[in-house]
This record gives structure tokens, sequence and C-alpha cells, in this order.
């Protein structure tokens, strides 16, 4: 859940402390005032596109943190913009694309431009899979996709090299004859440098060894540990420290003997450091020509090892490569098929649903459905696209959204298959904006319904000018611009805390002022709400 966001220097907000509570939470605030100014600070904490104009006038930088917290622990999200930009996560230094990443799985943002994402037939395909739960289906086809591809692309390998001749494969069998004459093995070159320091520095290295020694060998601690074991002899109390003070003569005793093991094998012979420097110069030549790196290098052999092996029967490769190219779309085809009678089986329940939902939103008459279109071939998300049509008015051509659908109508629509989706949904978080546009009255109402509905499982945040809207709030933030001691204009949010307090917001949305007759409607407006 989103807990707070911290906004520094960014536009017209000099510094602001958001907080935010499960449910659903509502901004609300005069036109102008820089409601939508929050949500793109949090977008921008998502990874969302920013730049140095967004700073605030007269500061070095904009600094934006979003604090998320699940099962007890906290997630803080950190955006800087200016000359230099930043982002972290969790104080480690990320970019904007990781940002993205972990957004995606804590928040859905749905704006202007999130509707209009709508309208393409990818977003309409995932949010049907989502709908309708077939998530597993459509990883395991991807999975079976890639699997499939692959054995394609071991195929051609195998074609390309039929084709290629004795000449590519004299080149291939030079080169995995030198990996195998080189024979590298996993960490030896660590290994190898690690001896040459020891063998450079021999001399050193012994004479630091007896100098370690001879100290250990001081019998301080020894008569220390001999006075202490009779004095608890006399005392009892102090057996316990007699018998750690042996242990430790017994553990420098064990310390001395590897210490003096170690400088009698130590070698300063010139002969075998001259094998160390020939096998390194060896070994780094392998890593600059196959891949910078030993493992790279042992890669290299094993996939040389393999193509050529296959080359040596190159047909029955090619013909057991097909076997498993046919073997794979099998499967594909097979996954495919459970996605698309999923599929086939939620656009029927979305139609249904999403049009009950519609007829409460102001869109009486209107009519939605989904079409599932076959694609040219399979790919990692099925056999198929969705495609959602639209017709806003009785009598009038079903059609795509992308040529029927207004503004308006698209918020609302994403809004209608948000609430019939919400218990499948598995993000935490939801921001709407301008999910009001158009609409009022009754129609109002019921999107505050749907919205305080989708805040019981999810949490919710929406931007609002509307107060049939607004009433139905579980935490209400005022949007606030206001002249700051600099004489320019900040914008401020805080959360109103008492009814009295959301009936005159409530009010002033209504009439543009707190009238005796605003407030006694705002008050009707709350408590139907709480009805």
């Amino acid at each position: 859940m989103l807990r707070e966001l911290r906004v520094r220097d960014l536009a017209l907000v000099a510094e602001s402390r958001v907080r935010f509570g499960p449910g659903l939470n509502l901004l609300t605030g005069e036109t102008g005032s820089g409601k939508s100014l929050i949500v793109d600070a949090l977008g921008l904490t998502l990874g969302g596109r920013g730049g140095a104009d967004q700073v605030r006038h007269g500061a070095e930088k904009a600094t934006i943190e979003s604090v998320f917290e699940s099962g007890g622990t906290s997630v803080v999200l950190l955006r800087e913009l200016g000359k230099r930009g930043a982002a972290r996560i969790d104080g480690r230094p990320a970019n904007p694309g990781q940002l993205r990443e972990l957004g995606r799985a804590l928040v859905a943002l749905h704006g202007q431009h999130e509707h209009h994402a709508l309208l393409d037939t990818d977003t309409q395909t995932e949010l049907l899979d989502a709908y309708g739960g077939a998530a597993e289906l459509r990883a395991a086809t991807a999975t079976a996709h890639a699997a499939w591809t692959a054995k394609v692309n071991a195929l051609g390998d195998l074609d390309r090299l039929r084709s290629r001749g004795q000449r590519e494969q004299e080149y291939l069998s030079w080169q995995l004859e030198e990996l195998k004459s080189a024979d590298p093995h996993p960490g030896e070159d660590e290994e190898l440098s690690a001896e040459r320091s020891a063998v450079r520095h021999a001399a050193r290295l012994a004479e630091l060894g007896h100098e370690a020694i001879s100290a250990l060998h001081e019998d301080a601690l020894a008569r220390a540990a001999a006075a202490l074991g009779s004095a608890a002899e006399l005392d009892p109390r102090l057996r316990e420290q007699a018998a750690r003070l042996s242990a430790l003569e017994s553990e420098v005793a064990d310390v001395a003997a590897e210490i003096r093991r170690y400088t009698e094998l130590l070698d300063s012979d010139p002969g075998r450091l001259e094998v160390l420097e020939s096998r390194l110069a060896v070994l780094d030549g392998i890593k600059r020509k196959y891949g910078g790196s030993l493992d790279a290098a042992i890669t290299e052999r094993s996939r040389l090892e393999s193509q050529l092996g296959a080359t040596q029967d190159l047909d029955a490769a090619m013909a057991a490569a097909q076997r498993e190219r046919d073997r794979s779309r099998a499967e594909l085809e097979a996954a495919a098929s459970r996605l698309t009678k999923a599929r086939e089986g939620a656009a029927r329940r979305m139609q249904k649903a999403v049009a009950g939902e519609l007829a409460g939103l102001r869109l009486e008459g209107s009519r939605f459905e989904v079409e599932l279109r076959p694609r040219a071939d399979i790919g990692p998300d099925g056999s198929e696209a969705a495609e959602m049509m639209f017709s806003a008015n009785p009598g009038e051509p079903i059609a795509p959204l992308a040529r029927v659908a207004s503004g308006g109508e698209l918020a609302r629509l994403m809004l209608a298959i948000k609430t019939v989706g919400a218990d499948a949904d598995k993000l935490p978080t939801l921001v709407f904006d301008e999910v009001d546009a158009g609409i009022g009255g009754e129609a109002a109402i019921q999107v505050g319904l749907r919205l305080k509905g989708l805040g019981t499982r999810h949490q919710v945040l929406v931007v609002t000018h509307l107060a049939q809207i607004a009433s139905f709030a579980d935490h209400h933030l005022v949007v606030e611009k206001s002249p700051g001691t600099d004489g320019r204009n900040v914008v401020t949010v805080r959360e109103l805390a008492t009814d009295e307090e959301r009936a005159r917001e409530l009010a002033r949305m209504m009439s543009g002022g707190v009238t005796p007759k605003a407030l006694a409607r705002a008050r009707e407006l709350l408590e139907e709400a709480r009805r």
C-alpha cells in the first residue's frame, strides 16, 4: 500500500508530505490547484518521464519519494530531477527503468494517457487475461513459445552449418583444438594469480610468518592459563575463565602450527614463477579471444564440442532436431489452445459484466463486446488478440474502441473493467485521474459507489472535481494553492479530519462557495454515501 509521498521543489510544490491510507483516497481542490501534479509526482517515482524543466524555479533539483508498505516492510522509491537526475530503491542506486519494473507490481495509473492505452489491442488482451484469471496459461504459452523458438533456431543452426560446409567445420575444429589444448578450468586464473603473488613475495611472507610464530610462542598466555587454572582450584568461580583461557592457548598453538606449515611450503623458485607467468599468459589470451573470462571460454568449448559433434552425423542430428521442433510445436499449440478456451469463456463473462456496469455509468443503451481476432501465427501471448468493441448509443453500429469511444467514455469503460475484475486484479494500488470526465448527477454517484467498492479490495487514489464522488472518500485530501513567503504560489496538501471540514469542501465543489444551502446539501451527500 502507498503510505506516503514526499515532494520537494517540483513545479509549484515547495515541500509537501502527503499521507495515504487504506480504501478510497480522494484528492480535490480548485481548478489549477495542482491536483494532477500530485499524481504526476507519484508517477515520477514509478519511472515516469521527467526533466530539469519540472524543477521549481530557483531550486537546483526536485526530489520525490514514495513509500510503500507490505507485510510490515517498507519500500522507498526516490527520484531526483535536475542537471543530474538520479533514482534509488531503498537507498540503492537505480534507473527509471528499474523503477518502472517495480512500479508495475505496485500501482496501476489510470490517467488520460492510460485511458488511451485501452485503445491498444495488446492492452485489451492483457485486461481480458487478467479478468479471466489466465495469467498462468498465458505464461505457459509464452514458455512453450520460447521453447519452440529455441528448437527452430537450433535446427536453423544445423542447417546453416551444413550449408557452410567443410571450410567452416575446419575453422570451428581449430578453435576447439585451441581451447582443448589450453584446457582452462573454472577459477584457474584467480588461483594462479594468488600463487604468483605468493612466489614473488615468498621471502617476505616467510619472514612475517616466523615473526608471527615467535610472537605466538611467547609463554605469557601459557603462564596466564596455568596461574588461572591454579586459582580456579582455590575458587571455583574462576573455572569458566580458566577454561576459556585454556581454549585460547590451544587455539593459539593450532594457529602457530598452521603458519609453520605454510612457511615450510613457500616456494620462491624462479622456475615456478616462470611457469606461472607462462600459464597466465596462455589463459589471458584465451580470455581475450573467447568472451573475456574463463567461464565464457569454457562455455564456448562446450558449445563447439556440441556443434562439431552434431556435424559428425549431420543428417541424423537434423532429423533429431526436426523431431524436437515438431514436438515443441505440438506443445505450443496445446498451450495456446488452452489459453484460447479460457479467453473465450472470459470474453463472454466480461461482456455481460461490463454491460451491467455501463448502465449505471450514464452509458445507457451502450453496447460492449469482446471479440477474439486470430493472429497469423501463434505468438508468446497466444493465437489471438482481444479487441473490445463499443457502441455508445442505440442504433449505432458497434465498432472498435479506437474508432468510436470518446475520452470520457474510455475513462468510464476502464472503471467498469476494473470494477468487474477487482477480484482478479493483483495490483495493490489503483490511481484514477479524470475518471469523472463528462459526467454528473446520478452517474457521478454510481462512479463513486464503484470506486468505493474497489476500495474494499485495493487501495484507490482518485483525483476528482465532483462532490458526489468525493463524498465516498475514506481519506479526503485537499490540494491548495496559496502565496508563499517569496511571493510565488505554492501547492500544499492536507487531509480533512472532520465531517465539518469535508462538508465545507463538498459545498465549495458544488457551488464555488460555502453557502448554508450548499453546506446542507453537502451534509446530505455524506450521509447518503455512508448509507
